[in-house]
């Protein structure tokens, strides 16, 4: 099987690491730009063809939660039953697909370009001035946080008409505590309108470049419109958070898997590899991924696959960070899926770039508030 590695010679400092690497083992049928010597990586310049073979806007569908974020930052957390006063509190918007597509808007633009789009009477907030349109397709309660909610999310670029506003539900809702020390948070999730997203409905639209999800929805939703987008030739990506145990049709002809190490374990058979995270990866090569993407936390993790390390930088809050590495990815892949077909996605500099993002938003506080725009990111 061949493989791939890319090095760097930056070092990890205990807890000045950020904490996303990501290993990659790509479907060797699926990647023609495999190197002949694992130790020594390709790197083709795609910039120029990608500005000359652009041939329509590129179209993100995330179908995914919206949830109200109820935020207090704490020394530490209590333990059963104790009670602490904390330092802070706060109400944001969040979910992880929210997140993600609060992402994807802003990792395709820079800020002069969302002004300018702000400014503009376009129908589609995130496109001309990104050549990225952004969907969000999802449920929020009638309630007093839903109009506040997509008002924020349409400011931002992202497209709010496949939102249903459901009578009688409440928003979701995360009740997040996060450790000011180490930044390391802990989040509970009551789905609310989420939970209440119509199993039987096609949600991905047929013009989509790539359809985004999690597993904040109910897991049927999930995976049937996961079939209908590729029926109708949408690249897929999954970031299965929560992880839960998944059919086998799930993984069958998925494009992209986005996974951290403990939903890597859990989906692949629940032990922790002996030989490298290659070996996971394998698994889910196996049956039918194309593309995997292991997010390894603050870990120096040397094996085979393709590493990229992590910027060191002061981790403020963790919260969001997967969300960020998830919309950068996406935005990449949404770019080259609207390229000509003989352009080639260049899965090194789209995980490359998730790593820049995701630092990023580490340093900071908050899910989206936390999310870099495009001109935010280190190198972009």
């Amino acid at each position: 099987m061949n493989v791939r590695k890319v090095r760097d010679d930056s070092g990890y400092p205990p807890g000045s690491a950020f904490p996303i690497q990501s290993s990659v083992l790509g479907n060797p049928k699926s990647l023609n730009t495999i190197s002949p010597n694992p130790l020594i990586p390709i790197h083709k310049s795609r910039s120029q063809s990608y500005q000359s073979k652009k041939k329509m806007p590129a179209i993100i569908s995330v179908i995914g939660s919206l949830n109200v974020d109820l935020v207090t930052r704490t020394a530490r957390v209590p333990v059963g039953g104790e009670t602490l006063t904390s330092e802070s509190f706060a109400i944001g918007w969040g979910g992880k697909g929210a997140n993600q597509a609060v992402a994807c808007a802003r990792l395709s633009r820079t800020q002069a370009q969302a002004q300018a789009s702000s400014s503009s009477s376009s129908s589609s907030p995130s496109s001309p001035a990104s050549a990225v349109q952004v969907r969000m397709v999802g449920a929020v309660g009638a309630d007093e946080f839903h109009a506040q909610f997509l008002q924020a999310l349409e400011a931002d670029g992202v497209n709010t008409a496949g939102v249903r506003v459901l009578p009688g539900k409440k928003t979701g809702v995360a009740v997040i505590l996060v450790e000011t020390g180490t930044g390391e948070n802990r989040i509970l999730v009551s789905p609310g309108a989420n939970g209440h997203v119509d199993a039987g409905a096609d949600l991905v639209d047929r013009d989509a470049s790539v359809a985004l999800f999690q597993l904040e929805l109910p897991l049927q939703v999930v995976l049937g419109n996961m079939k209908s987008a590729r029926q109708k030739g949408v690249v897929t990506v999954l970031n299965p958070a929560p992880a839960v145990v998944l059919p086998v049709e799930a993984y069958e002809g998925l494009h992209h898997l986005i996974v951290n190490e403990t939903e890597a374990v859990a989906l692949s058979g629940g032990e922790r590899p002996a030989g490298g995270w290659d070996e996971v990866a394998a698994i889910f090569i196996e049956r039918g991924v194309k593309n995997v993407i292991i997010t390894l936390g603050g870990e120096a993790a040397s094996q085979k696959g393709c590493v990229v390390p992590a910027r060191k930088v002061k981790v403020v809050d963790t919260t969001a960070a997967g969300d960020t590495f998830a919309g950068a990815y996406t935005v990449a892949v949404a770019r080259w899926k609207s390229m000509e077909k003989e352009a080639e996605f260049d899965l090194d500099a789209a995980i490359a770039y998730a790593n820049r993002a995701a630092s990023v938003t580490v340093q900071r506080e908050g899910a989206q508030s936390s999310i870099p725009w495009a001109d935010e990111v280190p190198g972009a």
